[in-house]
């Protein structure tokens, strides 16, 4: 290999290339400035202390997002922060990966970026999603950490790979499905058989039950919650019929998956046609073997979901951890049959287009939005102007209660010290404060269309025991930003003494 071929292949190269691209994110993050995504205000409200579980979703992201809060203070910077470091290993974990299904290390490099093709990672998970980027990134290490296993044998590898278990399941319930879809496909061989009939194994199951211990006694307490919750999500039970049900679940798993793939699939089958040709028997790879049995095995779990469970609907982020192998099987193929120079530039060309234009859409959605959709989005919320009006009221910190979790999060990012409860966390509340000073106890809601406090806030505040029928609403005001047009409403109830808002009620 030339010098320059190993400069293009070399680590250094990679890791300057992903560090850079994260970066871009982040600073583009941090430039938009003090309003929140949904899933980023629900951290905020969540990473206010430790808890054994917060809601219907595992805790390990609401763990870590407290722990960037400890550190840089609870605000866009720690969210931002956190959020990079599982993008940054989900790209990090596919290279690793590729280098050990594809022999051509610039196509292993390729093979980690064509993961800009698949819209749910290359926007989505830089826009919104917590739980999911988590579960993505420790699926990736899972994957790659049983291949480390199949070539060492070694007892650290199994340890690691209970670590790992236990932490998937704690960034989200779904991940047992890449659990078992992975057990599946690696049975399925004889060389990776041996590793899951390796006594070994035993200390990884014994780690990861040991590590979810704490946290599956409380789910058991919470369990009629989450089995609710989980059950919403897939449709369960929704249709009238089980045929009917099944053609449901059929129909939303084609779409789904069939939206997660389609664009790299479409890229890589123009660029490289080959990759359907049958491969020489001199170039078998066992490790593109178990991808492409973890795919297959995937599929058909979540087919046992639709005929057995009653599975009606699926989400295409949800195939993050499962199928995030695909390109990366592709390319594996394309290089085994050989193709030219100029096909890997195209592709190489194709991936700094996509890459370049997340960013730049990301950085322009703001302006671009009220061209392209009828109602401002939730980053034109105008934040920062209701916190300095809700200062001029009178309210100077304390207590914040919002009717969603968007409204408690953006006004309380503005004041330092404030404790967030919200109706959709209702399951966690957060400890009273513990400063000397007394604080106020603020309960506000969006009042865009309505002027009355919804009645999910209502029954929320009477179930924590707060009572507002004698206070008076105000309401407060601001246009949105980045446009001309409409502008965002607020009611709200200022209670004096923040001890109101500090016990949670019995009834």
């Amino acid at each position: 290999m030339s010098s320059s071929v190993k400069a293009i292949a070399s680590p250094r190269l990679f890791l300057f290339l992903l560090a850079g691209y994260v970066l871009v994110h982040l600073l583009v993050r941090l430039a938009m400035g003090g309003t929140l995504e949904l899933d980023e205000a629900e951290q905020l409200i969540l990473g206010q202390q430790l808890e054994l579980g917060y809601n219907t979703q595992p805790p390990l992201y609401s763990w870590l997002q407290w722990l960037f809060f400890q550190m840089f203070g609870a605000g866009v910077l720690a969210l931002a922060l956190l959020k990079s470091l599982p993008l940054f290993c989900i790209y990090l974990f596919s290279w690793l990966t590729a280098g050990k299904l594809i022999d051509n290390q610039r196509i292993a490099m390729l093979a980690a970026f064509s993961l800009f093709l698949i819209p749910s990672i290359a926007w989505e998970s830089v826009r919104d999603l917590t739980h999911t980027v988590l579960a993505t990134a420790i699926a990736a290490a899972t994957f790659y950490t049983v291949i480390r296993i199949y070539q060492n044998r070694s007892l650290t590898g199994y340890i690691v790979l209970g670590v790992l278990l236990a932490s998937g399941m704690l960034a989200k319930y779904s991940f047992g499905l890449l659990v078992l879809s992975l057990l599946l496909a690696a049975l399925s061989i004889r060389e990776y058989r041996s590793l899951v009939v390796d006594p070994r194994i035993i200390v990884s199951g014994v780690i990861a039950l040991l590590l979810l211990a704490p946290h599956m006694l409380w789910a058991i307490e919470h369990l009629d919650e989450i089995r609710t919750f989980i059950s919403n999500q897939v449709g369960e039970g929704r249709d009238a019929g089980y045929l009917n049900g099944v053609v449901s679940g059929f129909s939303s798993l084609a779409k789904n998956s069939a939206e997660f793939l389609i664009l790299v699939w479409l890229v890589l089958t123009l660029l490289f046609p080959s990759i359907y040709r049958p491969l020489p028997a001199n170039n078998a790879n066992i490790h593109r073997l178990l991808a492409a049995r973890l795919l297959i095995a995937a599929i058909l779990v979540c087919l046992v979901l639709i005929v057995v469970f009653g599975a009606t609907q699926f989400q295409s982020r949800w195939f993050q951890p499962l199928l995030i192998l695909f390109p990366l099987y592709l390319l594996s193929r394309a290089e085994a049959a050989g193709f030219s120079s100029r096909r890997e530039m195209l592709l190489r060309s194709v991936l700094i287009f996509f890459a370049v234009s997340v960013i730049v859409l990301r950085f322009s959605q703001f302006w671009l939005a009220p061209y392209i959709q009828r109602n401002a989005n939730r980053m034109q919320y105008p934040s920062t102007e209701l916190a300095a009006q809700l200062k001029q009221q009178g309210f100077s910190g304390g207590t914040i209660i919002g009717d969603s979790n968007l409204t408690a999060a953006n006004i309380g990012l503005y004041f330092d010290g404030a404790r967030l409860l919200s109706p959709k966390t209702e399951s966690f509340f957060a400890d009273p404060r513990t400063d000397e000073v007394e604080g106020q106890c603020l309960i506000a809601w969006q009042a865009t269309r309505h002027d009355e406090m919804p009645a999910g806030l209502a029954r929320y505040l009477d179930s924590i025991g707060i009572s507002v029928t004698d206070a008076v609403p105000r309401y407060i005001r601001a246009p949105y930003q980045y446009t001309d047009s409409g502008e965002y409403r607020i009611g709200f109830v200022l209670l004096s003494s923040e001890m109101s808002c500090n016990q949670p009620g019995t009834s």
